[in-house]
């Protein structure tokens, strides 16, 4: 007996998420290139072939959190303030992975590629040259006219914001026993305060 398409298709969702509820996790602990897809199914309590039914590679896994990275940059984008948004989205990104249960694909893909983990061509790095003045020079722009931040150039603003996080996301990488400082996002932020 044969199961309905509306059947099949809940349970495949119900299986895609089960794999990726455990393997950012994984990613974050034993890092991309060590985590084996072995180690992703038996955390998932699923066999390994179950998981390359539902994904063709790691890769494909760790692109699959692009949709949650999307909806985040979103929210952050909505915040109807912009001081709140900019110091929100570096809470979030600077967050070590075991201290919250919220863990952020962009730190993940951040790591993966500045270790040069992967290197696959289907798959390019999602954060992108300019960043910084893309996505965070409108939240400036929008913090200089509502007064939240002093006139200057918001992207170059949104620049300096990024590297700053990248810095400390790099110094992560380089000493991973070291929590990351977040108590300095106000300092970092007051900068651009009038």
């Amino acid at each position: 007996m044969s199961i309905s398409d509306a059947k099949r298709k809940e349970l495949e969702i119900k299986r895609r998420e089960q794999i990726l509820s455990v393997a950012l996790p994984l990613f974050f602990k034993n890092g991309y290139t060590n985590t084996k897809i072995s180690d992703i199914a038996e955390a998932a309590n699923i066999s390994k072939g179950l998981v390359y039914r539902y994904f063709e590679s790691k890769a494909e896994i760790l692109f699959s959190y692009l949709n949650f990275l999307n909806a985040c940059l979103d929210e952050i984008k909505a915040m109807p303030s912009a001081k709140a948004a900019i110091r929100e989205f570096g809470s979030r990104f600077l967050s070590a992975p075991n201290e919250t249960c919220y863990q952020h694909p962009l730190q993940m893909y951040v790591i993966v590629f500045a270790k040069g983990e992967l290197n696959d061509t289907k798959y390019k790095n999602p954060v992108y040259q300019d960043f910084g003045s893309v996505f965070f020079g409108p939240i400036f722009e929008k913090g200089i006219k509502a007064g939240e931040f002093k006139q200057g150039n918001a992207g170059e603003f949104g620049d300096i914001y990024w590297h700053y996080l990248l810095g400390n996301i790099m110094d992560f990488i380089q000493n991973p026993d070291r929590s990351i400082p977040r108590s300095s996002l106000d300092a970092i932020i007051a900068l651009f305060e009038p």
